[in-house]
């Protein structure tokens, strides 16, 4: 953030780290290990690179050697030299990078900002700390000098913070909505944008990074490459949470506040807003600063908050819906159902004789017996598995399925049906009714009161069947009308708390339901039979909801997961693994590449947000253990590094 100079006279408003301890460790590793090292002594870099824990995670965001032959070489200190794409790139980059200006008493000061998300802006929080002051201000685009040198007059866009406006002091951010045309009828559309993307790894210590500003309010320069990245250790600044926060050695002014960090490839590592002095040495006038680095605010930590607070304030969602677009991700908010078509009637818990003979999911319906106790054994371990109320278990059984409830989210764990395809009935019309379960506690199946806010909260969630409505809908009764009652048992059946779990997307689409319908169609002909295991993906940061209600907080999974094992011929079964949700914060994704510059999916194919992964990948999600049907999962066993791939269509499905 910089004065104006023609409001101010004086020192430039940098704002400065308050942590002196960060200053003493910042001076002590940036003059024992940042400074140039001639190629002889590559090796440490190599070596420094290797060992830094994000090394992993930063090759996945590497591009092919076709379009980046030295992008490896790089990351590991052997090599300096870029792909000449490097500067096309790079301007496409700076275009989405604009000046802030903010009127004030007496004259304006300035910031620096970039476009993240269709029409969506970020910068510091001590650049815009409140809706009235976004109000007031302009977005410059284009402030800078042409090919000749000659400066271009901006282009002035209007903030529209009553659409949308979050800020955050603590990671000092503001998001904010601009408008769509300039005053000039120029469109933001033309600046483009610098898509956030919410995995930690884009960056490693001791690598280069560039920094795109307008410094002292004047036009757009660029700090290319005249940063490497600092890994302090945490002891040394306790104060300072790294988690949060990623630091940058510098021989120059610091940028403007609000300007982006990116890496070679051009990807945004952290919001700059920051600057660490050097420690106060005696001596040294009280008026004399030297910057010594830099500090910016990490994406991922970025991300984490806006998730926390996705329910809890309605801003947070709308950032994120907008961010999701830019990754080619349609908004959780168009699964979320809004209205009375959500009061769904609600009716008293059937009588415990209902379920006498009711015997549930059959390990041995397939040639593989595949028993449910092993699979939440990890969890029955850790005592986080809800227990029937007569003591029996904790398996509730239902019509050829069975619920596992997990005690401390009070939703499914996970579900298991079987699906019998040659004795498929319809169970005929219906009413949405849904129930509790009488056989377990209250307290693990929130009710209608959960689900209906009725105005209490901003955000509505739909039931989400874990079991589809149809999948229990069969009957080996050779009378056709006892096949038809035991068919609207398990259509009943479903509509039990204990199979629902909130959804907030469009889970349940066309191609996603009829998933089984498919893998039926692949069964041997004679046979069609199918086991389906089904849940959500608990995370410790999913985002908390109805914190002042009745049996709140709740914390919302935003991910589901579904493992498909069908017998496939009268002797051999085979598996698919499926995501669906909020796959960018699948690691396995980046084995895609989808986030690079390559893309070798296009926006269409993404907006699904479906992927189909490993059983491997779906155990390390959820902690279930699937030993007895990973053998069998078609996508694991392909002899690829790519095991994780979108599904843009049904017959994609691999299995």
């Amino acid at each position: 953030m910089e004065k104006d100079p023609e409001a101010a006279v004086g020192q430039n408003d940098i704002v400065a780290t308050q942590s002196a301890a960060l200053s003493v460790e910042v001076e002590k590793v940036a003059l024992a290990e940042f400074n140039y090292v001639p190629a002889e002594e590559r090796d440490l870099r190599r070596a420094r690179a290797e060992a830094d824990s994000r090394f992993s995670a930063r090759k996945s965001f590497l591009e092919s050697p076709r379009s980046d032959p030295n992008g490896f070489e790089r990351i590991i200190g052997q090599s300096d030299l870029m792909s000449i794409n490097f500067l096309d790139r790079g301007r496409r980059a700076a275009a989405a990078v604009c000046r802030i200006k903010v009127p004030s008493d007496g004259g304006a000061w300035y910031g620096t900002g970039f476009l993240v998300g269709p029409r969506l802006l970020l910068t510091n929080h001590h650049v815009l700390g409140n809706a009235d002051e976004a109000s007031q201000c302009e977005a410059e685009f284009g402030y800078e000098h042409d090919i000749d040198g000659v400066l271009r007059e901006g282009v002035r866009f209007n903030l529209r913070p009553h659409e949308i406006f979050y800020t955050n002091a603590e990671l000092d951010i503001t998001f904010v909505a601009v408008t769509p045309l300039s005053d000039e009828g120029v469109p933001i559309d033309r600046y483009g944008r610098l898509p956030l993307i919410p995995l930690s790894g884009k960056a490693i210590d001791g690598k280069w990074v560039t920094i795109i500003q307008h410094p002292n309010s004047e036009p757009k320069q660029i700090a290319i490459r005249a940063s490497q990245i600092i890994i302090l250790d945490p002891d040394a600044a306790p104060d300072v949470n790294l988690d949060h926060f990623i630091h940058y050695s510098t021989d120059t002014e610091p940028g403007s506040s609000g300007a982006p960090v990116l890496n070679d490839q051009w990807q945004v590592l952290a919001l700059h807003h920051k600057a660490v002095p050097e420690p106060k040495k005696p001596g040294r006038p009280e008026n004399k600063t030297v910057w010594i680095a830099n500090e910016g605010v990490r994406i991922s930590a970025i991300f984490g908050l806006l998730e926390r607070q996705r329910f809890e304030q309605p801003q947070a969602g709308l950032v994120l819906d907008r961010l999701d677009t830019s990754l080619g991700l349609p908004s959780l908010s168009q699964g979320g159902i809004q209205g009375e078509a959500l009061l769904e009637a609600d009716r008293k818990p059937l009588a415990l004789k209902r379920w006498a003979g009711v015997t549930g999911y059959d390990p041995l319906f397939l040639t593989t017996r595949i028993d449910l106790p092993e699979i939440y054994a990890p969890w029955l371990a850790q005592e986080q598995i809800a227990p029937l109320l007569d003591g029996s278990g904790h398996e509730l059984a239902y019509h050829d399925f069975t619920s596992v409830i997990r005690a401390d989210r009070k939703f499914p764990l996970l579900t298991a049906v079987n699906i019998d395809g040659n004795k498929l009935v319809h169970p005929g019309p219906g009413k949405d009714t849904w129930r509790r379960d009488a056989r377990i506690a209250p307290e693990y199946q929130p009710d209608g009161e959960f689900y209906e806010n009725k105005g209490k909260d901003p955000v509505q969630f739909s039931r989400g069947h874990q079991v589809r409505l149809l999948d229990p809908c069969w009957s080996a009764m050779n009378d056709v009308n006892q096949a038809l009652v035991e068919s609207q048992l398990g259509a009943e059946d479903t509509f039990h708390y204990t199979n629902a779990a909130p959804q907030v997307q469009t889970y349940n689409d066309i191609d996603w339901g009829n998933l089984e319908d498919y893998l039926l169609d692949k069964a041997q002909s004679t046979d069609k039979r199918l086991t389906i295991f089904t849940g959500p993906i608990f995370r410790e940061d999913d985002p908390l909801y109805g914190k002042g209600r009745k049996g709140g907080p709740w914390k919302i999974p935003l991910s589901f997961w579904k493992i498909a094992v069908l017998q496939k011929s009268a002797t051999k079964v085979a598996a698919a693994a499926f995501i669906v949700g909020q796959t960018q914060y699948v690691q396995a994704l980046y084995e895609a590449k989808v986030f690079s510059g390559l893309k070798p999916y296009t926006i269409d194919q993404m907006r699904k947000r479906r992927i189909q992964t490993t059983i491997a990948a779906i155990e390390g999600e959820t902690g279930l253990d699937f030993s007895a049907v990973r053998p069998f999962d078609a996508q694991g066993t392909l002899e690829s590094t790519r095991q994780t791939r979108w599904i843009s269509d049904i017959n994609d499905v691999v299995i």
